[in-house]
């Protein structure tokens, strides 16, 4: 193995592709940790860095046979870049808060496409929210259909405000997941129209 560190880049993707895996480490053990130094730098967190690089190099490895690679530092620099952004975008678009949402599809009904955005949201909204615990939906409900405060759903259903609180909260965390993706392409879409 140790004769591996002496070959260039090249000779190396060219041993990967003939399913080396010598040839495999090798390359991990040249880049894995400058990818991880890089990849820390911008995001601030070992795991997602340490996910990040795994993730290059399991790609690596699937690719192997296919390989076209010129410069093996810079593909995998870019990879990188590329992987680092896209967590970054998904981290921002999952902290995106659903009233706002909701809010922004109601302010731009008047276009035929964010009138269809907006009805495939809300129709997906209500499989979501018909899916929560009987209790969560009930405050959910009384909380963004009928505008009722904390307070007066508290006292309508014999809970304390802390409760209502924290179902809400409960609320919007699930279904900020489960329509994380549909949420996406709605923000990719205004992007694009506007």
């Amino acid at each position: 193995m140790s004769s591996y560190k002496l070959y260039t880049d090249n000779k190396l993707i060219h041993l990967l592709a003939a399913n080396d895996t010598a040839a495999f480490s090798e390359i991990y053990l040249r880049y894995g940790e400058r990818l991880y130094k890089q990849a820390y730098h911008v995001l601030r967190n070992r795991e997602d860095a340490k996910d990040i690089v795994q993730d290059i190099f399991t790609s690596l490895w699937n690719k192997r046979t296919g390989l076209q690679i010129n410069n093996l530092a810079a593909y995998l620099y870019i990879a990188n870049r590329n992987q680092t952004i896209k967590l970054i975008a998904h981290k921002k678009i999952t902290s995106v808060y659903f009233d706002w949402l909701q809010a922004l599809a109601k302010e731009v009904s008047d276009n035929a496409h964010h009138t269809l955005l907006e009805k495939q949201l809300n129709q997906l909204v209500e499989d979501e929210v018909s899916k929560l615990p009987s209790k969560m939906q009930a405050v959910f409900n009384l909380s963004r259909k009928a505008h009722l405060s904390h307070k007066e759903i508290a006292a309508k259903l014999h809970l304390s405000e802390a409760t209502v609180k924290t179902q809400v909260k409960n609320a919007l965390r699930i279904l900020r997941s489960k329509l994380e993706a549909f949420l996406y392409a709605i923000l990719f879409l205004l992007y694009w129209l506007f």
